[in-house]
């Protein structure tokens, strides 16, 4: 979470105003009361406010310390694709300062990695995904540890994924972790140790799905990956049609030269 003193006051600010919106509306009642009118409405209004203000303040936090990355982050990497802009954005605030507290999320370090892996900045993506198991909850450690195997198995890096994944194996899975597990066994996983058919049916079904709609890096990286499977089956039509996708679609990620690289090879 990075907050600022100005977003600590603006949080402070929003409290206040709901703790004196009630206070009013307790002090109209009182009025009206003692005048011998029904007041009852007030009285409730004003301990709604009340109540609000914890809320609001836990809100605020949320909003000012890691929504707004959050949003900035999904909106850089997934839809427009500009890795490189959103890790300028994140050291910037990171880097600030203003900052008061300056301990960012397990959630914004997970997109920070994304943005490295996009990048093909190897060493700073496990450095980061190393930073984010860290941040993250007891809860979310193996959803956490789970995906840097999936960076791991994507660098060839299949030993060390390798013992992560029988770690997770070996511990009780919540839905996520498990659903993230079948995911890696059947993309990175499949891909880093041959099995080409399971990662084109994997790739080819989840291209093909309409809910939840897939954001442009996703479908990016689905095509870029069934390039690969296809030029490793040597089936090159194909690879070209979707190694032409990925270099039309790439925006400012590392993919756009690799799947140009290997038009190259086949063209």
């Amino acid at each position: 979470m990075f907050l600022t003193q100005k977003a600590l006051r603006k949080i402070r600010i929003m409290a206040l105003c709901y703790f004196a919106l009630g206070s009013f509306c307790i002090a109209g009642a009182l009025f009206f009361a003692n005048l011998g009118e029904n007041s009852k409405l007030l009285f409730v209004l004003g301990a709604i406010c009340y109540s609000l203000c914890p809320f609001i303040a836990l809100w605020g936090r949320y909003a000012e310390g890691k929504g707004k990355l959050l949003h900035l982050g999904n909106k850089l990497l997934r839809t427009e694709l500009k890795p490189n802009e959103f890790i300028k954005q994140y050291q910037e605030i990171r880097n600030s300062a203003e900052l008061v507290i300056g301990k960012p999320s397990y959630e914004v370090l997970m997109l920070v990695a994304m943005a490295y892996d996009c990048l093909d900045e190897r060493e700073n993506c496990l450095v980061t995904a190393d930073e984010m198991i860290a941040a993250a909850p007891d809860k979310k450690k193996t959803f956490a540890k789970l995906l840097k195997c999936s960076f791991l198995f994507s660098y060839d890096r299949i030993d060390e994924a390798e013992a992560i994944v029988s770690e997770a194996r070996s511990s009780k899975l919540n839905f996520m972790s498990q659903a993230l597990l079948d995911t890696i066994g059947k993309s990175d996983r499949a891909m880093a140790i041959g099995d080409y058919k399971t990662v084109e049916a994997y790739n080819l079904k989840t291209l093909s799905q309409t809910v939840p709609k897939l954001d442009p890096l996703t479908k990016l990286i689905l095509h870029y990956k069934l390039g690969e499977v296809y030029e490793k089956q040597e089936e090159r039509e194909k690879a070209i049609f979707y190694y032409q996708y990925a270099v039309e679609h790439a925006g400012e990620t590392a993919i756009k030269e690799a799947a140009q690289s290997a038009l190259e090879r086949l063209q």
